[in-house]
């Protein structure tokens, strides 16, 4: 582990250390603004709770894409070159969801990204499941994972099909990343293609999992949609039938 790294590893155990402190001292405090938590909801405040709905019900989304087309507005009905049918996408990513991103990713707070698929999955449209047949977290690098202790968007998923009845199945031996990419934040579009080539795969002998599958393929922020087209491709290369992507958040 490089330098950098090892500084970022202590940074997040420190960070992680002194939120559950706070939660010892200070039990029921918003993770987002730290205000005391409604009575309906042990990780927000009333506040924090309000604005994601808000959030949820001010996006004008793309059919196809999710972008909120209020915000930046998409080129989907003249052209389309991604090999996933559709997106949805529950929030646009904002500073609210930003701190609820960073919390269950960097912050140790596993049970937040359950909770938060499982409370907000009730307003995801009945007809994005219907003929899914498995759902399949985008994976983490091992190495990741193993210093993460869990896979967010796992647990986001996880949080999402425990929400209601008539959900397809969990399926997270289905696809795996072999390779550790860089962070896609900053990189070009084609630079993004380069880091994320050969990062995915269907593992050996899993390809009868999502062979003439339809498949619900879930993580937590898209922002270009670089990740997401990789794994469906793979999906579809090993045989799936059809991939749609379901996040926590649109960037």
């Amino acid at each position: 582990m490089h330098l950098p790294e090892v500084r970022q590893k202590i940074k997040s155990l420190l960070d992680r250390a002194a939120r559950n402190a706070a939660g010892l001292v200070f039990p029921g405090l918003c993770i987002v603004c730290r205000n005391p938590c409604s009575d309906k909801n042990h990780w927000l405040c009333a506040r924090c709770a309000s604005h994601l709905v808000q959030n949820h019900e001010r996006r004008d989304a793309c059919p196809l894409c999710g972008q909120n087309r209020r915000a930046r507005p998409c080129a989907c009905e003249y052209a389309w070159d991604f090999p996933f049918e559709r997106i949805y996408s529950l929030f646009d990513y904002d500073d609210t969801v930003k701190e609820l991103s960073h919390a269950f990713k960097y912050g140790g707070f596993k049970r937040l990204a359950f909770d938060i698929g499982k409370i907000y999955g009730e307003l995801i449209p009945r007809d994005f499941f219907n003929g899914t047949d498995i759902a399949v977290p985008v994976p983490l690098h091992f190495l990741r994972k193993l210093r993460r202790g869990y896979n967010q968007a796992e647990y986001f998923c996880r949080g999402v099909l425990a929400s209601s009845a008539g959900h397809p199945v969990l399926c997270i031996q289905a696809l795996t990343r072999r390779k550790a990419t860089r962070t896609q934040t900053a990189l070009s579009k084609e630079q993004r293609s380069r880091n994320l080539a050969a990062a995915f795969q269907v593992p050996p002998g899993k390809a009868r999992l999502i062979k003439g599958k339809t498949i619900a393929l879930v993580d937590d922020v898209v922002t270009t949609g670089a990740t997401t087209a990789q794994c469906a491709a793979i999906l579809l290369d090993a045989g799936a039938k059809a991939v749609r992507v379901l996040s926590l958040a649109r960037g």
